[in-house]
């Protein structure tokens, strides 16, 4: 189970208060602002220049549902998620992929082995610098 995750606990009248808000919200958001829009589009420009009769709210929406259809359907060539069949590797790919994938693995081992040297040689740095410093001192303490 996941540490970070976060759990949204609804209950009680509070709860059922929260939904029906983002319900509201949502449906609000979604399908009556557009539809609302597509209503002001039609009747400001259809209704005057090609005398077409006046919609209200409801047929707005009804107008937008059309069209995100019309949309949703024409736009399936290009959607952003498509399922395609894995292509068929031989047998020369596959070897050639798992040499690559080894190479790599071998490569970040090397990488991670350099950086805890690098670690380690700093803190041997450290600690030598921290005796060359403490005899210092204590040369100074002498001559004093």
């Amino acid at each position: 189970m996941r540490k970070n995750a976060k759990i949204i606990q609804i209950s009680g009248l509070r709860g059922l208060i929260f939904i029906a808000f983002v319900a509201v919200c949502l449906v609000a958001g979604f399908v009556v602002f557009p539809g609302l829009v597509g209503m002001c589009l039609w009747n400001n420009f259809l209704s005057e220049y090609l005398n077409l009769p006046e919609i209200n709210i409801l047929q707005g929406i009804l107008l937008w549902s059309i069209v995100a259809l019309i949309i949703y359907l024409s736009g399936s060539g290009r959607s952003v998620v498509q399922m395609k069949k894995a292509a068929q590797l031989n047998e020369s790919e596959i070897r050639d992929l798992m040499d690559r994938i080894k190479t790599q693995s071998q490569a970040s081992r090397i990488n991670s082995m350099i950086l805890k040297s690098e670690k380690y040689d700093e803190t041997k740095k450290s600690d030598v610098e921290k005796k060359s410093d403490s005899a210092l001192n204590e040369n100074k303490k002498e001559n004093l």
